[in-house]
């Protein structure tokens, strides 16, 4: 992109993207802007309609803000602390809602199907609801529409037939629009992405609602995008997938270049209002990016959370926000290592508070 200054390119270099394929990957992906972008985008009235609502979520007409976090079931900070121990963690902090990763096998159960059950069985007995992040395992970006479509079908109808009792909203994929996107494109424009690989993620995403609706008709799904990336949402529904609710992922490095030029977003939470204005809107992920060599990292990261959190609020259609997440794992890299609310002072079995533990352990946020 041409700028003007040199100093406005040393600026928008610093958020250039790294793309990956690997979902859950934390690292920063914000976008440069390519040249001659408006930051207007035209919104649609021909979304689709909005699903009724059920006793795991507050109707669409409430300001009731539903608070949530993040963890895994193969990590080691999670595989060490009992499930039931997690989810009453998550209690006393004034959370609703757990995310979890599930990787499947061919009949739809779960890899870690042990530990998935033992999860549901604490949050069951404790009214927390398990938000299952499924991995689009079988995705082929070589096959066509036709075969990707009955592989998603056949996973999501598989996993609800086995697990259907246990779920209201199921989360379809996470950050599947990045092997999709351009170099040095935003996201925000269908030409943004490649055609034939969106195509087959499109048709997989199809199949999985449909066979999870199948199986599980009370079933509410997710697709999610994140940055600037809701163009992608957009062709989703373009493409006909009807999926109920918006999952989207929002960084602390975001948040800050979002507001400045080219893009002039000052409240994603809006934007994604006007542009879905039918369907709520989850923040699946939200976090402060940790730095290596800052000593403020805790009241940074306290800070931010408190201020989105704040603006989730404020706006009625967005029904929750989960923090990213629980515990941090220590041995990866410095950003993914420390997106926790706790930390570790052994591994894995003395924690501490971090000081945005205690702010939720505080009730600040009810």
């Amino acid at each position: 992109m041409a700028l003007k200054t040199y100093l406005k390119n040393q600026f928008l270099f610093g958020f250039s993207v790294i793309l990956f394929l690997s979902a859950c990957k934390k690292e920063v992906d914000v976008q440069p802007n390519e040249e001659g972008l408006s930051p207007k985008i035209a919104l649609r009235s021909d979304l689709l309609m909005a699903s009724k609502s059920s006793v795991a979520e507050i109707t669409s007409n409430s300001s009731i803000l539903k608070l949530g976090i993040n963890g895994h079931l193969g990590d080691a900070p999670y595989l060490k602390v009992p499930w039931a121990k997690q989810i009453a963690m998550i209690k006393e902090r004034g959370m609703s809602y757990y995310r979890i990763n599930v990787q499947t096998k061919a009949d739809g159960s779960a890899s870690s199907s042990v530990h998935l059950n033992a999860l549901q069985k604490a949050a069951d007995a404790a009214g927390v609801k398990i938000l299952p992040m499924l991995y689009l395992r079988t995705l082929d970006y070589n096959k066509s529409e036709a075969e990707n479509y009955k592989m998603g079908k056949d996973l999501g109808g598989r996993f609800a037939a086995k697990y259907g009792k246990y779920f209201v909203f199921y989360n379809l994929g996470n950050d599947e629009e990045l092997p999709l996107i351009y170099k040095n494109k935003t996201g925000m424009k269908p030409e943004h992405y490649d055609p034939v690989k969106f195509k087959a993620a499109a048709a997989y995403l199809k199949g999985m609602d449909e066979g999870i609706k199948a199986n599980d008709p009370d079933a509410k799904t997710l697709v999610g995008a994140g940055w600037l990336h809701f163009g992608f949402l957009q062709m989703c529904v373009d493409y006909g997938i009807k999926f109920d609710r918006i999952a989207y992922n929002w960084y602390s490095d975001m948040e800050n270049a979002a507001p400045k030029a080219p893009y002039f977003i000052t409240d994603i939470t809006q934007t994604l209002t006007s542009l879905f204005p039918d369907k709520p809107i989850w923040f699946t992920e939200y976090n402060y990016r940790y730095k290596a060599t800052s000593l403020t990292n805790e009241i940074d990261q306290d800070e931010f959370v408190n201020r989105f959190t704040a603006k989730c609020r404020a706006n009625p259609n967005v029904k929750v926000a989960m923090v990213y997440e629980l515990f941090d794992e220590p041995y990866k890299s410095v950003q993914e290592s420390s997106y926790g609310i706790i930390k570790w002072k052994t591994h894995y079995d003395i924690w501490e508070d971090k000081l945005l533990s205690k702010t939720f352990l505080s009730n600040l946020f009810k």
